[in-house]
């Protein structure tokens, strides 16, 4: 069914965008492009819904699991920046923060979206994506062995997904 709307979508821009570059331009082959692309765009729309309204079996599958998700994130953030400069056990706890607490959270993003809307999404989703490119830059520091700068990185990423539990939308509390 997803292949399906994204062919109807593609397929209605592409006959939409031919037709209605011509001079004169083609107004039945144009209209029934644009018809094709809606159609495909509100079954995407609706499978996305549907998708995040039911979840993963073992992910984060509602609001209150996904906001249960950053607070974890934040708290595990925090916690590796107080722990000392031990190079590999820090790098490997770094790493499950990004593979078991941080992923399936941003796996679940749609649930806020398709809940919120787009601009709640924004306010909550930028400031984790800052945070987990800051993440990202701990772990490589740790990986050049230069834990300093890697206790840097967490304290932006700890700021960053703060920033993001801030932001969450108080009717969803």
């Amino acid at each position: 069914m997803n292949t399906l709307a994204w062919i109807l979508f593609v397929a209605g821009t592409l006959v939409a965008t031919a037709t209605g570059a011509h001079s004169p331009p083609m107004w039945a082959p144009f209209g029934l492009g644009i018809a094709l692309a809606v159609a495909g765009a509100m079954l995407l729309r609706r499978q996305s819904a549907k998708q995040a309204a039911g979840g993963d079996a073992d992910g984060i599958h509602d609001l209150s699991g996904l906001r249960e998700a950053l607070h974890e994130v934040t708290a595990n953030t925090a916690a590796l920046e107080a722990l000392p400069d031990q190079t590999h056990d820090l790098l490997e706890r770094v790493e499950a923060l990004q593979l078991e607490h941080l992923l399936p959270m941003l796996e679940a993003r749609s649930i806020l979206a398709s809940s919120h809307g787009v601009k709640s999404y924004a306010r909550v989703f930028t400031p984790i994506a800052s945070g987990e490119r800051c993440l990202n830059r701990a772990w490589s520091a740790l990986a050049d062995q230069n834990p300093a700068e890697a206790r840097v990185q967490l304290g932006r990423a700890r700021g960053h997904f703060e920033a993001a539990e801030q932001g969450w939308p108080a009717s969803s509390t």
